[in-house]
C-alpha cells in the first residue's frame, strides 16, 4: 500500500457532476495572466476529488485523512486493493483534479502554419484548427474544435496528420487503434471492479495524465473497432463524443466522473460506410484525397528531411528531379522506399540517393528483386557439386 498524505486538508463540499456542464460548474481561474497557449492559471477540473475520496472511503470504513486516528487500512483483496491504489494515486497527485486549458495565441497560430505547409492534402483539416485558434485569440475563450473524422485511402497520412496538430497546439496525443482493440468498453470507460482483469479505462487514464484538461485523443482506424459480438463499441465511443455525457463520463473501475468534454477528439477511417450514422452526425468528416503535382513533390521533400535528421544529418537531401522521381501518392510508401534508397547509397559509399537507388529500393520494397540461387540446383545444365 502506498504511503498516504495525511496532510491533505478537508475539501470543498462541491455538488457532484450532473449530466450538464457549465463553465460556471466546473472552471477555476486564477488570476487574469494573459493566456498563452496551454495556461498554468485558466483550469478545469477533469474528475471529482470527493468522489475519489468517497470511493476510498467505502473501502476502508473511514475517510482517507483519518488514517492517522483508525490505524492502517484494512487488507483488501486482490480485486479491491489494486483498484484503491489506484484511487490513492489519483487522490495524492500533487496536481489535484484541475488540468490546464489551451488557449489561442500567434505561437500557435505560427505552428499550425507550418502543419499546412508539411501537409498539404490536409490543408482543410488544418484550417479549422487555424479558424478555432484564432477565435480563442479574439474572444479569450478556451480552443474549442468538435470531433474530427478523416476519411481516406490507407497511408495517405492521417494518423501523421492529427499527430502534427497536436504536436503544434502544444497538447499531449494519446493515439489507440481501433482495429486492435477487441474491448471498446475497456479502451474508454473500463470494466467494473467485479469483472476479471478489470482496470481503469485507458481513456480515462490519458485525462489523468495529461498535462492539460485538451488532450488530443486519436481514434486509428474507427471503421475497423472489433469487440465482443455482444457488445455495441459504437454506443460506449458516443458517449465520449456526446458534450452532455463526456462532461461526467465514468469510469466503470474506479467509480468516479471524468470530464472528456473538452478533448480534441481526432477519429481516422477508411471507409465511411462502416460506421454508424449517429456517429456520422456527432462528427465533422473530412475526405482526404491523395495528393498530386507540387504537393506530392512537397511531402516528398518534407518525409525525407525527416530522415535525415533521424540520420544525424550523415546523409544530404537528394536533387529536385530525385524528389519527383521518388514522390508517389502513398506518404507511407516514400517513406519505405526513401529509407531503403539511402541504404542502397550507403553502401556504395555515397550520402546521397541516386535514380538507382530508388530504382533498387523500389524493387525490394515490391518485392520483385530477385534473391542469388543457393544450394545444389542451378539454371545452368546438371547440377552443382558446389556446397
Amino acid at each position: 500500500m502506498p504511503e498516504i498524505d495525511t496532510s491533505l486538508g478537508k475539501p470543498n463540499r462541491r455538488s457532484k457532476p450532473t449530466s450538464r456542464c457549465t463553465e460556471a460548474e466546473t472552471a477555476r481561474v486564477d488570476g487574469n495572466a494573459e493566456a498563452s497557449g496551454v495556461s498554468s492559471d485558466k483550469t478545469i477540473a477533469v474528475f471529482d476529488r470527493d468522489e475519489v475520496e468517497r470511493q476510498i472511503t467505502l473501502a476502508w470504513g473511514f475517510e482517507p485523512r483519518l488514517e492517522e486516528y483508525y490505524g492502517p487500512p484494512p487488507a483488501l483483496g486482490p480485486d479491491e486493493g489494486p483498484r484503491v491504489e489506484k484511487l490513492l494515486a489519483i487522490l495524492n497527485d500533487v496536481r489535484g483534479p484541475h488540468r490546464s486549458l489551451l488557449f489561442g495565441t500567434p505561437s500557435l497560430q505560427n505552428a499550425l502554419a507550418q502543419v499546412h505547409a508539411q501537409c498539404p492534402a490536409f490543408g482543410e483539416v488544418v484550417a479549422l484548427y487555424e479558424r478555432a485558434v484564432a477565435l480563442s485569440a479574439m474572444t479569450g475563450a478556451p480552443v474549442s474544435v468538435p470531433p474530427v473524422l478523416l476519411l481516406g485511402e490507407p497511408g495517405i497520412g492521417k494518423t501523421h496528420a492529427s499527430k502534427s496538430i497536436a504536436t503544434a497546439l502544444g497538447v499531449d496525443i494519446h493515439a489507440f487503434s481501433c482495429a486492435t482493440s477487441s474491448d471498446a468498453q475497456a479502451l474508454l470507460v473500463g470494466h467494473p471492479p467485479s469483472w476479471r482483469g478489470a482496470r481503469t479505462g485507458i481513456l480515462t487514464e490519458a485525462m489523468i495524465a495529461s498535462v492539460s484538461a485538451q488532450p488530443a485523443v486519436l481514434f486509428d482506424e474507427v471503421d475497423k473497432f472489433m469487440t465482443h459480438h455482444t457488445e455495441q463499441p459504437y454506443a460506449v465511443l458516443l458517449a465520449a463524443l456526446e458534450p452532455e455525457n463526456a462532461c461526467a463520463m465514468r469510469d466503470e473501475y474506479l467509480q468516479v466522473p471524468f470530464n472528456v468534454a473538452n478533448a480534441l477528439f481526432i477519429l481516422t477511417a477508411n471507409d465511411a460506410g462502416q460506421i454508424p450514422n449517429f456517429i456520422m452526425d456527432r462528427v465533422l468528416a473530412f475526405h482526404i484525397a491523395p495528393p498530386s503535382g507540387d504537393a506530392l513533390v512537397a511531402i516528398a521533400r518534407n518525409i525525407v528531411a525527416d530522415i535525415v535528421d533521424t540520420l544525424r544529418g550523415g546523409v544530404e537531401l537528394p536533387a529536385e528531379a530525385i524528389l519527383c522521381r521518388l514522390a508517389r501518392p502513398n506518404p507511407r510508401g516514400i517513406k519505405k522506399v526513401a529509407k531503403l534508397a539511402y541504404g542502397f547509397a550507403a553502401a556504395a559509399g555515397r550520402d546521397r540517393m541516386s535514380l538507382a537507388d530508388i530504382e533498387a529500393a523500389e524493387a525490394v520494397a515490391t518485392g520483385d528483386s530477385k534473391p542469388a540461387q543457393f544450394g545444389f540446383l542451378t539454371s545452368g545444365r546438371g547440377r552443382s557439386r558446389s556446397g
